[in-house]
């Protein structure tokens, strides 16, 4: 099995040679689903924003991080890989916020944290039982996950290496 991971640019003008280059920084999301992804199962990443997305290439499953800025690209790419008649996953913080619109063009949504539901995710695919929606019931924890930074071998990021520490707020 291959999983694709992609993650879509804001767009770009007719013309227009390169991304900005201060926004090219590492997407550590797609890190740590690489680091999450059983070892047996092949991976490979597409940044938009940097390169050419290869809509022939070889895979079983499109992982795709979607973002409200994004979402007019990431659904442009979503329908390339479709038209191959491969499966889309797609979350991020669209998904999570409007799981039901990104639904229309996604096989399946993963709403929130994606740490906790992302072996069923790939388990379900495998199976044949992708489910619409998938929601993790609790705060996954980050404890142990260090993310698989091999996913960004001969990418041209910002000499700059993310890392986080925690997410959002305790606190109402």
């Amino acid at each position: 099995m291959k999983i694709t991971f992609i993650l879509p640019s804001v767009g770009r003008k007719d013309g227009q040679k390169k991304y900005i280059k201060t926004w090219c920084m590492e997407p550590l999301a797609i890190a740590q689903l690489a680091a999450l992804t059983p070892p047996d199962i092949q991976t490979e990443f597409f940044d938009d924003r940097l390169e050419k997305i290869n809509y022939d290439t070889t895979t079983d499953l499109v992982a795709i991080n979607i973002e409200a800025y994004t979402a007019k690209r990431a659904y442009e790419i979503a329908e390339q890989y479709k038209k191959r008649g491969k499966q889309i996953v797609m979350g991020g913080f669209h998904a999570t916020l409007m799981p039901e619109e990104v639904r229309e063009h996604a096989d399946a949504v993963v709403v929130g944290e994606a740490e906790g539901v992302w072996l069923e995710v790939i388990n379900d695919y495998q199976s044949n039982q992708l489910k619409k929606i998938y929601q993790s019931k609790t705060v996954p924890s980050l404890e142990g996950i260090l993310p698989d930074r091999s996913i960004y071998q001969n990418k041209k990021f910002l000499k700059l290496g993310l890392m986080e520490t925690g997410r959002g707020c305790n606190y109402n």
